[in-house]
């Protein structure tokens, strides 16, 4: 995915410099929607960093957990305790992301009345609610409520406990490993869809920019006909991606 989103950026960059020229010399101002698709692209790029690490924790996890399962009467608290921090700021990680991801395609689609973007808003929400929904579920299913703890972590200690007083350490930490396992395909699923949206960018944008060049061909057509000069027009410089989600 890391060399794609790559690909995808160089082809932004391409396309924000035919938008600029489009903007000067006809007066489209096209650059500014598609220089805000570039700085998606950018961020998509850090974010995808981060699954990344997170999908590597998650595994590391889910090995040291089959250890612990493996001699489940010599359990540490503290070994305990790191896996379920582990496995909270996973969940917590992930959540921000896609939460994160779609408030942003949600007000570019407000801003630049932009439908594809809102679609993406809707599937980066869904993703969210299905990943807040795996720790609730499992709370949910032996009386407890996640509202209830301030944290992915507590919550996670909660339920453990709950799980070891009623079935023993073993179903405690099978627990907890079916959860990990949850958030990884989580993770997976998050990765599928940024992917899948900077393609749809990327594809937008070439869309867009040929669009565009045929506009400013028909205008200089147009004014060289009538023996005019083209009128050099600025376009306004482009806000700040991340002014599109305050």
């Amino acid at each position: 995915m890391k060399r794609m989103c790559r690909v995808v950026l160089a082809v932004a960059s391409l396309c924000v410099c035919a938008q600029a020229v489009a903007g000067s010399v006809a007066g489209t101002g096209g650059s500014t929607e598609i220089t805000q698709i570039q700085n998606n692209v950018q961020l998509i790029l850090s974010y995808e960093q981060q699954v990344q690490s997170y999908l590597r924790q998650g595994l590391q996890l889910q090995n040291e957990l089959k250890n612990l399962m493996n001699n489940p009467t010599s359990l540490l608290g503290q070994d305990v305790g790191r896996v379920i921090n582990g496995i909270g700021k996973i969940m917590s990680g992930g959540q921000s992301i896609g939460y994160t991801l779609a408030q942003i395609d949600r007000n570019f689609a407000n801003n630049f009345k932009n439908p594809l973007a809102m679609d993406y808003s809707r599937a980066f929400t869904k993703w969210h609610k299905v990943n807040t929904d795996t720790l609730e579920g499992a709370m949910k299913a032996v009386g407890l409520a996640r509202e209830q703890n301030q944290s992915n972590q507590d919550a996670l200690t909660t339920l453990y406990n709950k799980s070891q007083s009623s079935e023993g350490n073993l179903q405690a930490l099978q627990t907890l490993s079916e959860i990990n396992v949850r958030q990884i395909q989580h993770l997976q699923q998050l990765q599928e869809l940024m992917a899948s949206q900077n393609q749809a960018a990327t594809t937008y944008m070439a869309t867009q920019t040929a669009k565009d060049q045929r506009t400013v061909e028909m205008q200089e057509a147009a004014f060289n006909k009538e023996g005019r000069s083209i009128p050099q027009v600025t376009t306004a410089p482009a806000p700040k991606w991340k002014d599109f989600w305050k």
